[in-house]
């Protein structure tokens, strides 16, 4: 399989990247530790760990891609955003992914010679209007009237 993208990333989270990094500009990244950030915008802040890849805003955990914040915070180390993009949204787990072939089924190519009702597995309900009185068991008496002894 041949693909005519020059990135490691998948086009659309390429451009959702690009989407997080124009949002970035109105962030502001203080350094507090290590990889630990704070960002600020007028009253709003949230923290980022860039090491364990986490953003008190949670976008980053649930997307596995970096928020705005966090790509604030990328900048402000000098480093490239794709680097802390999920594995999962990588080209080379896309191609490894597709790259078996997956084998038609019997029942698909030679479809009149399976029957149909062995691969249903849901029976089709006849037509009409549904039974009033259920269905009695052998014991039981066909009328509701009292039985004299």
């Amino acid at each position: 399989m041949i693909m005519k993208v020059e990135s490691e990333l998948c086009p659309k989270i390429r451009k959702r990247l690009y989407k997080e990094k124009l949002a970035c500009s109105k962030w502001i990244a203080c350094w507090a530790g290590r990889t630990k950030f704070e960002v600020k915008n007028g009253l709003e802040s949230f923290i980022v760990d860039l090491e364990e890849k986490k953003c008190s805003c949670r976008k980053w955990d649930i997307l596995g891609m970096p928020c705005c914040h966090a790509i604030s915070c990328i900048f402000f180390s000098r480093e490239d955003a794709e680097k802390y993009v999920n594995a999962c949204y990588k080209r080379t787990t896309y191609i490894d992914c597709y790259e078996p072939i997956i084998e038609p089924s019997m029942a698909r190519i030679c479809g009149d010679l399976v029957d149909y009702h062995l691969c249903n597995p849901y029976q089709e309900e006849t037509p009409g209007r549904p039974k009033k009185k259920r269905a009695l068991e052998t014991d039981e008496p066909r009328s509701h009237r009292k039985i004299e002894v």
